[in-house]
């Protein structure tokens, strides 16, 4: 599909609305708001250019350049009613690129959405990628026990009182670029920020999240890019969808046979705090992914990437029953230049410091992670990642990650070099 066109559309928007604005703001963006104030626009974006360098063990990923995010963004209010409207073009077709596409309002002291958007649930990847410390989330997220289901289309609300935030959201188990399903699922968040100063956070947070995979549901996984994205990657988890996988007989050489849908139950703990230049943050997550289905040796293989380290039945094949699955990881920061990460109060995460001189500042990182599945032995996956941040000025960021995976099922140990250059406005 022409990008062209969401382009045409977004600017389109913008400058029909100056038409009519007689007043322009450009502190720290650019918005335009009506002469009677009842209609407002803020254009932004932001471009995240990625290198990825491999050293290969088993399996031999392609080094490459890609963008990673492109995004142009639109939001702003008409009449009491809220708005934003997000492509990201480095997604592929224009429903893929879909991020937050959503009206909303006040509601209760907080406010209401309707559209798509993050569902409540893990620190970090409620996190902007533009204030992420890594290149990529951990397996706490979107990227690992969440895998591809980041934005869901629903409606939510969320509000913070002081040193708490809380929000809720009821969706479908689908986003814009996915298939139309009956699944159904629910998420909420609770934070508390016992201590909150200008120099010292502590902040700690509780999440669930429910998945309901029902009439053309998609499979819900758990899965991990040890290595980096566009490394290998390993199937920790697999709850089945409907119809998606089920075929062959138990006779045949291949074949997935069993109880359509099931559900993921994933709960999640936070705790994080800066103290002067100093950053740590770590987070848990456990899930339960329904099972109950039976595969050939052969199917396994191809969906695990290894063969299965426990017995199979020899006419019905690999039983496949409830998984209990681990994800967590700690990681750090000092910021060498001496900045200090701020708090963001209302969503309950932290920020990107800010330079202090001309010269910038800079942050040496690190994180350890891993997930596993407790129902099959060896399951599991882990890396390490050191790695150094450089903020040009409170906009231009670039970033290196080393990265050193380790896949204890395949027996796979590639590692990756990441580079990134990024703006955002």
């Amino acid at each position: 599909m022409n990008t062209a066109l969401p382009i045409s559309l977004l600017l389109g928007a913008t400058l029909s609305i100056s038409a009519w604005a007689d007043e322009a703001k450009t502190k720290g963006g650019l918005e335009i708001v009506s002469d009677d104030g009842n209609f407002s626009a803020e254009l932004g974006g932001r471009i995240h250019f990625d290198t990825y360098l491999f050293d290969p063990d088993i399996e031999d990923p392609v080094s490459t350049t890609e963008f990673r995010r492109a995004r142009i963004t639109l939001q702003g209010e008409a009449y009491t009613f809220q708005y934003k409207l997000e492509q990201d073009f480095a997604a592929g077709n224009t429903l893929s690129g879909y991020r937050e596409v959503w009206i909303g309002h006040d509601f209760y002291g907080g406010t209401i959405r309707v559209g798509q958007f993050k569902p409540f649930r893990a620190m970090e990847e409620l996190t902007s990628s533009n204030e992420i410390l890594m290149l990529e989330r951990p397996f706490t997220t979107a990227t690992g026990i969440f895998d591809g289901r980041q934005f869901q289309q629903g409606i939510g609300w969320n509000n913070h009182w002081a040193c708490y935030t809380a929000g809720v959201m009821a969706f479908n188990l689908r986003n814009a670029g996915t298939p139309r399903n009956e699944g159904v699922g629910a998420a909420g968040r609770f934070t508390w920020a016992p201590i909150n100063e200008e120099l010292s956070t502590v902040h700690l947070g509780f999440s669930y999240s429910y998945e309901n995979a029902n009439r053309n549901s998609l499979a819900l996984e758990a899965d991990a890019d040890y290595a980096g994205r566009r490394g290998p990657s390993q199937l920790i988890a697999l709850t089945p969808g409907d119809r998606v996988f089920f075929f062959g007989n138990v006779d045949d050489e291949e074949f997935f046979q069993g109880r359509q849908g099931g559900s993921v139950d994933i709960a999640g703990l936070e705790l994080a705090g800066t103290w002067g230049p100093f950053y740590a943050q770590m987070e848990y997550a456990y899930g339960n992914y329904d099972g109950d289905y039976f595969l050939s040796e052969l199917f396994f293989e191809e969906l695990f990437d290894a063969p299965p380290t426990f017995e199979c039945d020899p006419d019905f094949g690999c039983y496949i029953g409830d998984q209990d699955v681990h994800a967590w990881y700690l990681q750090g920061s000092w910021l060498i230049t001496g900045e200090h990460k701020p708090y963001n109060s209302k969503k309950g995460v932290f920020k990107s410091a800010k330079p202090t001189s001309p010269w910038g500042a800079w942050e040496l990182t690190a994180r350890y992670e891993a997930i596993q599945n407790d129902e099959i032995s060896e399951l599991d996956a882990d890396s390490w990642i050191v790695g150094i941040n450089y903020y040009h000025n409170p906009k231009v960021r670039f970033m290196l990650n080393l990265r050193f995976g380790d896949d204890d099922f395949t027996g796979d140990g590639t590692d990756q070099l990441g580079i990134r250059a990024q703006m955002s406005w």
